[in-house]
């Protein structure tokens, strides 16, 4: 008759490599997650810095704008060739109903 006994070297030998496996699975995730968080806090960086940048080339833009807005006077559109229109207006003779309105328009 054989006796089956409990072979722990067996055992301990599963559990040693059962342990290795999850505090490889921890520090996997651990170097995985360090490594998120860097690249994302360095391109959040980069992002604010061209935000930055964008917000400077806006600023510069928009006085030169009003630099060149306040310049335009009505001498220099004339000199670049703009002529200034007189606004036409037409109506209709004046009835001698005063119900009927009275129709404007502006010809063009």
């Amino acid at each position: 008759m054989t006796t089956k006994t409990l072979d722990l070297n067996d055992i301990e030998r599963k559990i040693f490599w059962g342990l290795v496996a999850g505090i490889t699975l921890v520090v996997s995730f651990y170097l995985y997650s360090v490594l998120s968080l860097t690249i994302a806090g360095v391109d959040r960086d980069h992002f604010s810095r061209s935000a930055h940048d964008l917000s400077m080339k806006i600023g510069d833009l928009e006085s030169e704008y009003l630099t060149q807005s306040n310049s335009v006077t009505l001498a220099r559109a004339e000199a670049l060739g703009f002529h200034e229109v007189s606004a036409k207006f037409t109506s209709s003779p004046i009835s001698a109903t005063a119900s009927e309105p009275m129709k404007i328009s502006m010809a063009r």
